[in-house]
């Protein structure tokens, strides 16, 4: 299991599941868009950091306050996330450690670019 050191204190990384994903999106932090320029990266930090620590969104902002002040750094969290995500068995394909072409299709989906399949052909 992977592990972060928040403030001097190691927390166990929780499990990423289908579940986890859609908990953490419920705190605004959009880990299958992690890859894309995210303007509330903030926000997203002091998700994961509640989500580690099971703290409520204040508490784990005074965590992260105390863990810079203390000579902490908010890439040492990120890269215990990003740890998590690359030995998560949700993001594993065929031995890839990411989702490939979701994004840009959510995105195309999104703006009503995408094509219906309208040839049902039987086989």
């Amino acid at each position: 299991m992977n592990s972060v050191t928040i403030n001097g204190r190691q927390y166990e990384i929780p499990e990423i599941t289908f579940d986890a994903i859609c908990e953490l999106e419920e705190s605004g932090v959009y880990l299958l868009n992690m890859d894309r320029k995210n303007p509330k990266i903030a926000t997203m930090i002091r998700g994961l950091v509640a989500w580690i620590t099971r703290l409520d969104p204040e508490d784990a902002s005074k965590e992260i306050q105390a863990h810079i002040e203390n000579g902490g750094n908010i890439m040492d969290i990120l890269t215990g996330v990003t740890s998590a995500l690359n030995s998560s068995g949700f993001f594993k394909r065929n031995g890839k450690q990411k989702v490939e072409g979701f994004p840009q299709n959510r995105q195309q989906r999104r703006h009503g670019n995408h094509k219906r399949n309208t040839d049902r052909s039987e086989n």
